[in-house]
Protein backbone atom coordinates (compact mmCIF):
# COMPACT_ATOMS: atom_id res chain seq x y z
CA UNK A 1 0.00 0.00 0.00
CA UNK A 2 1.14 3.23 -1.05
CA UNK A 3 -0.97 5.81 0.68
CA UNK A 4 -0.35 5.72 4.71
CA UNK A 5 -2.72 7.63 6.87
CA UNK A 6 -0.85 8.75 9.92
CA UNK A 7 -2.01 8.98 13.17
CA UNK A 8 -1.49 13.25 14.68
CA UNK A 9 2.49 12.86 15.96
CA UNK A 10 2.83 12.82 19.69
CA UNK A 11 6.83 13.69 19.40
CA UNK A 12 9.67 13.39 17.59
CA UNK A 13 9.91 14.54 13.76
CA UNK A 14 6.50 13.10 13.17
CA UNK A 15 4.61 15.45 15.74
CA UNK A 16 7.20 18.54 14.47
CA UNK A 17 6.69 18.08 10.56
CA UNK A 18 3.02 18.16 11.04
CA UNK A 19 2.85 20.93 13.22
CA UNK A 20 5.32 23.47 10.36
CA UNK A 21 3.44 22.09 7.42
CA UNK A 22 0.00 22.56 8.52
CA UNK A 23 0.26 25.62 11.42
CA UNK A 24 3.86 27.19 10.08
CA UNK A 25 4.74 25.94 6.48
CA UNK A 26 5.86 29.68 5.69
CA UNK A 27 8.81 29.17 7.72
CA UNK A 28 10.16 25.98 5.52
CA UNK A 29 8.57 27.97 2.56
CA UNK A 30 11.05 30.80 3.15
CA UNK A 31 14.01 28.44 3.13
CA UNK A 32 13.48 26.90 -0.08
CA UNK A 33 12.44 29.87 -1.78
CA UNK A 34 15.78 31.77 -0.29
CA UNK A 35 18.32 28.29 -1.07
CA UNK A 36 16.24 27.56 -4.54
CA UNK A 37 15.75 31.47 -5.81
CA UNK A 38 12.50 30.13 -6.75
CA UNK A 39 10.70 33.33 -8.45
CA UNK A 40 8.99 36.64 -6.75
CA UNK A 41 5.87 35.46 -5.15
CA UNK A 42 6.36 31.38 -5.57
CA UNK A 43 4.02 30.00 -3.32
CA UNK A 44 4.12 26.19 -2.33
CA UNK A 45 1.02 24.03 -1.73
CA UNK A 46 1.60 21.33 0.48
CA UNK A 47 -0.23 18.37 -0.50
CA UNK A 48 1.20 16.02 2.64
CA UNK A 49 1.01 15.61 5.66
CA UNK A 50 -2.51 17.52 5.51
CA UNK A 51 -4.91 17.34 8.19
CA UNK A 52 -7.20 15.51 9.35
CA UNK A 53 -5.25 12.14 8.06
CA UNK A 54 -2.00 13.45 7.93
CA UNK A 55 -1.13 11.04 4.85
CA UNK A 56 2.08 10.37 3.43
CA UNK A 57 2.69 8.83 0.44
CA UNK A 58 4.96 6.35 -1.67
CA UNK A 59 5.61 4.71 -4.94
CA UNK A 60 2.80 5.37 -7.48
CA UNK A 61 0.54 7.36 -5.15
CA UNK A 62 3.59 9.94 -4.42
CA UNK A 63 3.74 10.60 -7.73
CA UNK A 64 0.17 10.95 -8.32
CA UNK A 65 0.28 13.58 -5.20
CA UNK A 66 2.82 15.92 -6.95
CA UNK A 67 0.58 15.60 -10.24
CA UNK A 68 3.26 12.99 -12.47
CA UNK A 69 1.45 10.00 -12.62
CA UNK A 70 2.67 10.06 -16.18
CA UNK A 71 6.47 8.42 -14.47
CA UNK A 72 4.63 5.98 -12.61
CA UNK A 73 5.61 2.76 -14.87
CA UNK A 74 9.43 4.75 -15.39
CA UNK A 75 9.06 4.74 -11.62
CA UNK A 76 8.42 0.89 -11.37
CA UNK A 77 11.53 0.36 -13.74
CA UNK A 78 13.74 2.23 -11.31
CA UNK A 79 12.80 1.81 -7.95
CA UNK A 80 11.07 -1.70 -6.12
CA UNK A 81 7.83 -1.44 -4.36
CA UNK A 82 7.74 0.09 -1.30
CA UNK A 83 10.68 3.15 -1.70
CA UNK A 84 10.59 6.44 0.26
CA UNK A 85 7.51 7.31 2.31
CA UNK A 86 7.88 11.09 2.10
CA UNK A 87 7.26 12.83 5.12
CA UNK A 88 5.98 16.02 3.29
CA UNK A 89 5.30 16.50 -0.49
CA UNK A 90 4.60 19.81 -2.09
CA UNK A 91 4.44 21.42 -5.14
CA UNK A 92 5.67 25.26 -5.72
CA UNK A 93 3.86 27.23 -8.00
CA UNK A 94 6.64 26.96 -10.86
CA UNK A 95 6.02 23.35 -10.79
CA UNK A 96 9.01 22.52 -9.04
CA UNK A 97 7.78 19.34 -6.62
CA UNK A 98 9.22 19.63 -3.04
CA UNK A 99 10.11 16.02 -1.21
CA UNK A 100 11.13 16.34 2.20
CA UNK A 101 12.71 14.23 4.33
CA UNK A 102 12.56 15.52 8.42
CA UNK A 103 14.67 14.97 11.36
CA UNK A 104 14.49 15.39 15.26
CA UNK A 105 17.70 13.42 16.47
CA UNK A 106 20.65 12.29 14.90
CA UNK A 107 20.14 8.66 15.08
CA UNK A 108 17.66 8.94 12.64
CA UNK A 109 20.07 9.19 10.16
CA UNK A 110 21.49 6.10 10.63
CA UNK A 111 19.75 3.58 8.28
CA UNK A 112 20.16 0.56 6.35
CA UNK A 113 18.13 -1.32 3.23
CA UNK A 114 15.57 -3.70 4.30
CA UNK A 115 15.31 -5.26 1.27
CA UNK A 116 14.93 -8.83 1.57
CA UNK A 117 14.09 -10.12 -2.27
CA UNK A 118 16.96 -10.59 -4.57
CA UNK A 119 14.97 -8.86 -7.22
CA UNK A 120 14.68 -5.91 -4.78
CA UNK A 121 18.19 -5.58 -3.56
CA UNK A 122 19.54 -5.81 -7.51
CA UNK A 123 16.99 -3.19 -8.13
CA UNK A 124 18.38 -0.67 -5.70
CA UNK A 125 21.84 -1.68 -6.32
CA UNK A 126 21.24 -0.69 -10.24
CA UNK A 127 19.70 2.37 -9.40
CA UNK A 128 22.36 3.35 -6.65
CA UNK A 129 24.96 2.70 -9.78
CA UNK A 130 23.58 4.47 -12.22
CA UNK A 131 22.91 7.62 -10.04
CA UNK A 132 26.36 7.47 -9.23
CA UNK A 133 27.42 7.21 -12.72
CA UNK A 134 25.56 10.06 -14.07
CA UNK A 135 26.35 12.26 -11.11
CA UNK A 136 30.33 11.22 -11.96
CA UNK A 137 30.46 10.36 -8.00
CA UNK A 138 33.55 7.92 -7.02
CA UNK A 139 33.36 6.29 -3.66
CA UNK A 140 34.07 2.93 -2.32
CA UNK A 141 31.77 3.08 0.02
CA UNK A 142 27.93 1.48 -0.22
CA UNK A 143 24.89 3.61 0.06
CA UNK A 144 22.75 0.42 1.37
CA UNK A 145 24.43 1.11 4.78
CA UNK A 146 24.60 3.27 6.85
CA UNK A 147 23.46 6.32 5.94
CA UNK A 148 20.65 4.48 3.23
CA UNK A 149 17.56 6.32 3.42
CA UNK A 150 19.57 9.68 2.62
CA UNK A 151 21.29 7.92 -0.53
CA UNK A 152 17.59 6.78 -1.77
CA UNK A 153 16.12 10.64 -1.32
CA UNK A 154 18.74 11.67 -3.20
CA UNK A 155 18.19 9.18 -5.92
CA UNK A 156 14.68 9.79 -6.33
CA UNK A 157 15.56 13.42 -6.43
CA UNK A 158 18.22 12.62 -9.37
CA UNK A 159 14.98 10.59 -10.88
CA UNK A 160 12.78 13.30 -11.42
CA UNK A 161 14.83 16.03 -11.60
CA UNK A 162 17.67 14.60 -14.11
CA UNK A 163 16.48 11.95 -15.45
CA UNK A 164 13.08 12.86 -16.31
CA UNK A 165 13.45 16.71 -16.61
CA UNK A 166 10.91 17.61 -13.56
CA UNK A 167 11.96 20.60 -11.67
CA UNK A 168 12.40 18.96 -7.87
CA UNK A 169 14.06 19.83 -4.80
CA UNK A 170 15.07 17.35 -2.18
CA UNK A 171 14.42 19.02 1.77
CA UNK A 172 15.75 18.42 4.50
CA UNK A 173 14.07 19.88 7.10
CA UNK A 174 16.38 19.38 10.66
CA UNK A 175 14.49 20.01 13.71
CA UNK A 176 16.14 22.18 16.85
CA UNK A 177 16.37 21.56 20.18
CA UNK A 178 13.89 18.80 20.36
CA UNK A 179 15.10 18.19 24.09
CA UNK A 180 13.01 14.64 24.35
CA UNK A 181 14.33 13.03 21.32
CA UNK A 182 18.39 14.41 22.77
CA UNK A 183 18.09 16.08 19.37
CA UNK A 184 20.60 18.56 18.23
CA UNK A 185 20.31 22.11 19.77
CA UNK A 186 22.22 23.55 16.96
CA UNK A 187 22.52 24.54 13.43
CA UNK A 188 26.06 23.28 13.29
CA UNK A 189 25.53 20.30 15.20
CA UNK A 190 23.41 19.08 12.25
CA UNK A 191 25.84 20.65 9.53
CA UNK A 192 28.31 18.95 10.96
CA UNK A 193 26.32 15.65 10.82
CA UNK A 194 25.23 16.40 7.03
CA UNK A 195 29.29 16.90 6.02
CA UNK A 196 29.94 13.87 6.95
CA UNK A 197 26.83 11.92 5.80
CA UNK A 198 27.75 13.73 2.33
CA UNK A 199 31.63 12.66 2.39
CA UNK A 200 30.97 8.89 3.20
CA UNK A 201 28.42 8.94 -0.01
CA UNK A 202 30.93 11.30 -2.02
CA UNK A 203 28.07 13.54 -2.62
CA UNK A 204 30.56 16.57 -1.47
CA UNK A 205 31.23 18.21 -4.84
CA UNK A 206 27.81 16.86 -6.89
CA UNK A 207 25.68 19.14 -8.70
CA UNK A 208 23.16 17.20 -7.38
CA UNK A 209 23.23 19.15 -4.22
CA UNK A 210 22.15 22.91 -6.28
CA UNK A 211 18.45 20.74 -5.32
CA UNK A 212 19.41 20.01 -2.06
CA UNK A 213 17.63 22.55 0.63
CA UNK A 214 18.67 22.16 4.13
CA UNK A 215 16.14 23.41 6.50
CA UNK A 216 17.07 24.27 10.56
CA UNK A 217 13.77 24.75 12.39
CA UNK A 218 13.44 25.61 16.20
CA UNK A 219 10.87 23.93 17.74
CA UNK A 220 10.22 26.60 20.06
CA UNK A 221 8.21 28.46 17.33
CA UNK A 222 6.37 25.39 16.65
CA UNK A 223 4.91 25.42 20.28
CA UNK A 224 3.79 28.18 20.22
Amino acid sequence: MSVHDQPEGKKGSLKWIQRLINEKSHLIDEHISRQLSLSSGSKIEWVSPVRQKFTEYRDADFLKAVSHPELIEKLKAFWPKNGPQWDALGVASDGTVILVEAKAHIAEVLTNSGAKDPGSINMIESAFKKVQEDLKINTSYPWSAPFYQYANRIAHLHFLHNMHGIQAALVFVHFLGDEEMDGPRTKTEWQQVNGKVREYLGLTKSSILNRVVDAFIDITILRA
